[in-house]
């Protein structure tokens, strides 16, 4: 409905762009602030990122998941997206994960770790954990091995079927060896999850590992 309007308004002669820029520009569109940050995401400019951006902090959770997509659509900062991992709303968190797929750098390890801790709400232990498989091929198995280790109620299956999707799709073409740190530390974490993963597969690890 929205393209054809935006259709219909463009063969008037006339930008859809500024009348959703107008319009958000006025006092606190309520019931309408999702559709017009919707639209101004489709068929506005990097300059009207500086528009979007105060959405990211509206009071309605679909309303700040719309903006975040509209700022990533209209390449705005993805710092200021990362920082909504921790969001409240189950919505803006999906959001999120879905604007930084290709983008697995621009939250810290660190903090992820910070909210995959047993305090998080779980859709937010959910947003991180996924982050955290998507940096690299260790940290990937890292946290799988560290979900299993701790017995992780709520992550621990989704852990354990990536570690088996892991070693039959991906072992073969780890072309990064780990540290000898790494190894170590994954090392640790088979020995922890042996009981749950069971010994086939955790030899099986051991030996793309390159452990004796």
């Amino acid at each position: 409905m929205r393209a054809t309007a935006q259709w219909a308004v463009r063969r008037a002669g006339r930008s859809p762009a500024a009348i959703y820029r107008n319009a958000l520009a006025a006092d606190s569109p309520v019931g309408r602030a999702r559709a017009l940050v919707a639209g101004l995401g489709e068929c506005g400019t990097h300059q009207d990122v500086d528009v979007l951006l105060p959405f990211l902090e509206h009071p309605s959770p679909r309303a700040r998941a719309e903006a975040v997509r509209a700022v990533r659509r209209l390449g705005g900062p993805l710092t200021r997206i990362a920082g909504m991992l921790a969001d409240p709303a189950p919505v803006v968190v999906r959001a999120v994960k879905q604007a930084l797929r290709s983008e697995p750098d621009v939250v810290p390890a660190a903090r992820l770790w910070e909210l995959l801790t047993a305090e998080s709400p779980p859709h937010v232990r959910l947003g991180a954990y996924e982050q955290l498989r998507a940096k690299d091929t260790w940290t990937r198995v890292h946290v799988d091995l560290h979900l299993l280790a701790a017995r992780d109620v709520e992550l621990g299956h989704r852990a354990h079927a990536d570690l088996i999707d892991w070693s039959r799709r991906s072992a073969a073409i780890a072309y990064r060896s780990p540290t000898k740190e790494t190894v170590l530390r994954l090392g640790r974490l088979i020995d922890a999850a042996e009981p749950l993963i069971g010994a086939q597969q955790a030899h099986q690890l051991r030996w793309i590992l390159g452990i004796g």
